[in-house]
This record gives structure tokens, sequence and C-alpha cells, in this order.
């Protein structure tokens, strides 16, 4: 039990390297088993799908996108410009193959972290806490930059923990990195150069040791910043955090106290469940029971991290996914909760065992009861393709509509693909369902305008025929207008509409 637990042999003996195989195996065998296989990516996906797609067949960075994050699409690009279909949902499958294939591989730097402060049994525990997280997982589905950004981060965390200078430097480039796929990563230059500065404070070479380090930084952060500045007219890092910092300044959309505290609670607890929710705890505590200066990184890096999931708590906007960042780091401090408890057994390994088991039980559990039904969302993305034949003026139906916005009901009729975003036009134009106008002139755009929704269908359509509308979509969704829900539920009233 002593050497699972405090024992550090070399970090990736031959016994950890057929584990990790395993944990990564099963890590992979769980997200094709909830692959969204048929459904296009949409929303923020989409923007991501498109950059990556122009970039990868013109050659050159698109200059007709608001896009400040553009490293995720960027390294995307490479995968479609080597892929060979035409086939336009095969490149979305692909986007999301390299995102699975991301989440997973960051088990390594995981187990390696955990390796710092742990023996390898504890540490391949940490590693399977993190590759079987149900967010996580949801995550990787998704085909969004919150696993090359996980990846990136923690890379550069574990680099900056050696004892070894090359690696210290590699991290600040790691960072970098990091900062152009979110550019949210740029505050952590600040405990980066602290602690670098900090650690080697009594080095008299410190000062030309730090100067290499920011400008390896610099060289991998410039050119991109250029490349922004060129294609879009800002550098996508120093114009948001200023933005973002004036947007809090003026106190624009900002929730104050009690409710500033339940917001992030409530959002925490959500995240972390269920598998945090119950090694948290007591592996915080036993994790800084006894402090050093590695475990000060940690926490530094973990006040960081959580900055961004702060500001969007303030500014009233719930966005789990912003503490995706943090696993790794609550992976760590679970393990402490599992540490703890096997000093207290012989059987070091079966506790270990059974809690992996269980972890993954827990996982799927979780993921099977919250899934996404996909062949509801298989039979939306049809119906926006029937929409997208039959008429190019249409009423909103969130979230339904999402499959025709971002060209992809488009691009599903094309019979060659790739093409430029640029060459396919948007043809669904959607009208609102509410006055847009008198929402306009109350301020009531934040609260989503219900209350001005259309009082009666024939005012709507009266409205709907000067901007072209000839057809209305009605579903069973509660959160429609009356109206609308008036035509669903009673279709012999309204003969006239067919």
């Amino acid at each position: 039990m002593q050497n699972l637990i405090e024992s550090k042999p070399k970090i990736f003996s031959r016994n950890a390297i057929i584990c990790l195989g395993i944990i990564a195996l099963a890590g992979f065998l769980i997200r094709f088993f909830y692959f969204p296989d048929g459904i296009p990516i949409t929303l923020d996906g989409a923007n991501f799908f498109w950059y990556a797609n122009d970039l990868s067949v013109s050659g050159t960075f698109p200059d007709n996108v608001n896009f400040p994050n553009n490293g995720w699409p960027t390294f995307l690009s490479v995968f479609f410009y080597f892929f060979n279909s035409d086939n336009f949902l095969d490149y979305m499958d692909l986007q999301r193959y390299v995102t699975i294939i991301i989440s997973v591989s960051i088990i390594i730097p995981v187990y390696i972290l955990c390796r710092k402060f742990c023996g390898n049994g504890l540490s391949l525990l940490g590693a399977s806490l993190f590759v079987f997280q149900p967010r996580i997982i949801e995550n990787s589905l998704t085909g969004l930059s919150e696993p090359l950004f996980i990846l990136l981060e923690l890379s550069c965390l574990v680099l900056f923990l050696q004892n070894n200078w090359k690696l210290k430097y590699l991290s600040f480039g790691f960072l970098a990195l990091a900062c152009l796929v979110r550019y949210e990563a740029i505050v952590l230059i600040l405990p980066l150069s602290f602690l670098f500065l900090f650690k080697n404070r009594r080095d008299k070479t410190i000062i030309p040791r730090f100067l290499m380090a920011i400008s390896i930084f610099l060289l991998v952060l410039l050119p991109m910043l250029f490349v922004r500045m060129d294609t879009m007219g800002y550098d996508g890092i120093f114009s948001h955090s200023v933005s973002a910092i004036g947007a809090y300044s003026s106190g624009a959309n900002i929730v104050h106290g009690s409710e500033v505290a339940f917001s992030l609670i409530k959002s925490t607890a959500l995240a972390v469940f269920p598998i945090f929710f119950i090694f948290l705890p007591l592996g915080i505590f036993g994790f800084f029971k006894n402090r050093n200066f590695d475990k000060y990184v940690i926490l530094l890096f973990l006040v960081f991290l959580s900055l961004p999931f702060i500001y969007i708590s303030v500014r009233e906007i719930s966005e789990p996914r912003y503490l995706l960042p943090l696993f790794p780091i609550l992976s760590l401090f679970s393990i402490y909760t599992v540490k703890e408890i096997a000093r207290k057994f012989n059987k070091t390994k079966l506790i270990s065992i059974i809690i992996g088991i269980t972890v993954l039980s827990l996982s799927v559990v979780y993921l099977d009861y919250n899934k996404i039904d996909y062949e509801y969302e298989l039979d939306a993305y049809h119906i926006g393709l029937e929409v997208s034949k039959r008429t190019s003026v249409i009423n909103d139906y969130h979230p339904e509509v999402k499959y025709v916005h971002n060209k992809i009901d488009v691009a599903s009729h094309l019979g060659t693909f790739p093409v430029l975003s640029s060459e396919i036009k948007q043809k669904v134009k959607l009208i609102r369902t509410f006055d847009y106008a008198a929402c306009v002139r109350d301020k009531a755009l934040e609260s989503g305008c219900r209350q001005f929704d259309y009082p009666s269908l024939n005012e709507f359509i009266d409205y709907g025929k000067n901007e072209g509308l000839t057809h209305i979509i009605a579903d069973e969704n509660e959160n429609r207008p009356q109206f609308l829900k008036d035509v669903f539920k009673n279709e012999e009233k309204f003969l006239y509409l067919t």
C-alpha cells in the first residue's frame, strides 16, 4: 500500500502505459457510444467549422469573420485539408473525432500532474476521474475548443512543475498557444511570471531567464495576433480583455451580492455532479494539509482559471463549460480523498479498482439520464432541411431553428464539398414571433421580449407577409407564443392556413 501511495519510480512504467491504454480505450468507447451520428454541429461549433473549412480550402485566413478565438479552427483546418470527402456531414464528424481524440489524450498530462503528488496507482485513478467526467464526455462531442484549450493549459502547468529550465521555458510557449485558443488564458501569464520569479529569486541569472521565457511566449503569440490585426482589425486577446474589463467596470448586466453567490454555487454544483461532488470536499482538505511550493502553484492556477467563470456568473451568464479547464486540478484533489481512505485499508489496489468502476458506472448512468434525444434532434434537422426546400422565410422556432442557421441547411444539399462559405448563401430568413420594435423601445431585449409576443395569429401574419412569410411552423413546445400553441393544438380552427 505504501508503495502505491508514496513511491515515485519513473513516470511511465510498463504497467502504467498499459493501464493508461485501457483507460483511453474505455474513454473512446463511451464517447463513440454517445456519438451523434448524422447530426450536424450547430451554433459556436458551426462557426469553428466554417472558419476551419475556409482556411483549408483557400489557404488564407478568413477576413470576413468576427472571430477572436481562431486557434482551434486553425488547428482543425489541417485535418480538413488532408481529409477527402464530398459529404458536408463527414467533415463535421471529423471535427467531433478530433475533439474526442484530444479529450481522451488529456489523460496523459492529468496522469503526470497527479504523479507529481501521488503514486502510480492513484495517478491512474486521477486520469480515470477526468476522462469519465460526464461534462467532459458531453463537451468532447460538440466540436468546440475546450478539449484543445484544456490540453494546452494543463500542459503549461505540468511543464512548469518540472525541475528543468527548458521545460519551464516551454510552459510559456504552451500558454501562448492556449491564449490563441481562448483569449482568457492571458490571465495565467500573471501567476506564471510571479511563480517563475519567486521560485528562483536567489538565482542571479533569473532576470535573463525570465526574459527568455517571455520572449518564447511572445514569439509564439505575436504572429497570430498580427494575422488577426490584418484580417479582423483587432488582436483578439488584449482587445477583448480590455473590453471585458470595461464591461465589468460599467456595471452593465451585472448582478450583485446573494445573486452572484447563488449563481456560482448552483453552476459549480451542477458542473461537478455527480463524481467530483462526492470526492472534492475531503480531497481539497487532504491536498492542502501539507503545503509546499508546488501546491501553491496549483492553487494560483486554480484561482486564475476560475476568473472567467466568476466573470460570466457576475454577468448573469450560465455557461458550465467555463469550469471544464478546472477539471484536471479537481481530479487531482479528488484522488486525495481516495488516498486518505487507502491509508486505513490494506487492499488499496482493490479500493482503487472499485472506485474506478464506480466512477465509470456513475458517469454512464448520468449520461444516459441526461442524454440528448438524438432521434428528436435528427428529426429536427430533417425538418430544417424540409423548411429550406419549401420556403425562404419562416417564423423563429428556437432552439430547433439552429438547423437552418449557419448555412447548415444549404450545405447539406450541396452535391460537392468542401466549398468556401462565402459561396454559400444563407437561404432561410427568420421572422421573430414578438414585436421587435416595441421590445427595443422598452429596452427589454435582455428579458427575451416574451412580453411583446404578437397577441394574435392574424397580427403576426399581417406583419410576416410584408417580410415574405409563406409558411408557419407550430409544435408542442410550451415556450412558443400563445398564438402558435393555439395553431398546433386546434388545427381545425385554422383551416385557411393549409
